[in-house]
């Protein structure tokens, strides 16, 4: 039976490499996260954490993997040095742009206890439209077959609602379990994007059956 688990949410920066259409952080200079203050909020975690539980610590964004270095010091201190006695995995969501070379190669060594959530917004066509012309520069393979069982995000804007079935089959195509959610700050009340919307559920639903 899986644990339950509790869930340290470590924001580590606000800057992102992207300029996704929707997005809501309107500040995103290059401060990052203390490792100290990393360190104490863990610690805190797993003190608090209840008998029978795990802790995910998820590295929050911006681009997490813009500060990789401070990632790995985390990672590593918790491993070698805390030692904590009690179950835990580490979890990040990325843009994927950046999990290249060393990253990628960190990452595969670390997966049994790292896991990535990639967030691509459909078709080529649509997430370029949505997420600054970056499909080709991420390895969408890689994030296939290392973690085959975690959800993709993709993000939905009011431009590519009319292709949000063609983008969750060309995913499911890809090999990707799919969670899509709405783009925040977007009025979606208007009386054709809820019947858009209900079109495309329609046509997912019909697909499934």
């Amino acid at each position: 039976m899986p644990l339950k688990r509790k869930v340290l949410s470590l924001g580590i920066t606000n800057a992102c490499n992207l300029d996704c259409i929707y997005c809501y952080e309107s500040n995103k200079d290059g401060t990052k996260m203390p490792l100290s203050i990393a360190k104490k909020a863990i610690i805190e975690a797993f003190s608090s954490l209840p008998e029978g539980e795990e802790l995910e610590i998820d590295f929050f964004g911006g681009e997490p993997f813009l500060h990789f270095s401070l990632i790995k010091k985390i990672v590593t201190w918790v491993v070698d040095e805390l030692k904590p006695g009690r179950p835990y995995i580490f979890f990040a969501t990325t843009n994927g742009t950046l999990i290249h070379g060393k990253i990628k190669k960190w990452l595969l060594q670390n997966k049994c206890i790292f896991y990535c959530c990639l967030s691509i917004d459909g078709t080529k066509k649509m997430h370029n439209h949505n997420r600054s012309s970056s499909y080709d520069s991420i390895d969408v393979d890689f994030f296939v077959t290392t973690w085959p069982h975690q959800e993709i995000k993709m993000t939905v804007s009011m431009d590519t609602l009319p292709n949000l079935f063609e983008g969750v089959v060309f995913l499911h195509e890809k090999g990707f379990l799919v969670q899509f959610n709405l783009a925040e700050n977007v009025n979606w009340s208007y009386s054709s994007a809820l019947s858009m919307l209900n079109e495309q559920l329609l046509k997912l639903a019909a697909c499934r059956n």
